[in-house]
């Protein structure tokens, strides 16, 4: 007899409003994980590619020997460098995460110190396209 059980007194409405639920489940958390912004990938994406002299690279190379990485996560965009498609999908995912840091080296590139040195001077496109410009020379 479910028409007499007695619920309890229940004050006020404890239910998030659809408005509430529906940001809750749309909510974009990529900002929150540490070292991870929107802005910083997206300057990364307008500066040349780190290995050949395409501008822009258009995409970014998230470097997997950080280890910083897990599971289903890639390393955050703080350990992103500049990367052409060609260069990127042809080249460096090819020679695959253990070989990463050797195909970078034997280009010339010290992709980890490069990481470093875009995401400290994130904001200043200009000065992170000089950085791109000294590595790629082997001044870093």
């Amino acid at each position: 007899m479910a028409s007499q059980v007695k619920q309890a007194n229940v004050i006020g409405n404890f239910k998030r409003s659809r408005a509430e639920r529906l940001a809750e489940k749309n909510r974009d958390d990529h900002d929150d994980r540490d070292g991870n912004s929107r802005a910083h990938a997206a300057l990364i994406r307008k500066l040349p590619c780190c290995v050949c002299p395409k501008t822009p690279g258009g995409q970014i190379h998230h470097l997997k020997a950080t280890g910083l990485r897990g599971g289903a996560m890639s390393s955050p965009d703080k350990c992103g460098v500049p990367m052409c498609p060609e260069c990127h999908l042809q080249g460096v995912e090819r020679a695959g995460s253990k070989n990463e840091l050797a195909w970078f080296s034997k280009r010339g590139i010290e992709a980890l110190e490069l990481a470093a040195a875009l995401w400290k001077a994130t904001g200043d496109l200009p000065r992170m396209f000089a950085i791109v410009i000294e590595h790629k020379r082997g001044g870093a």
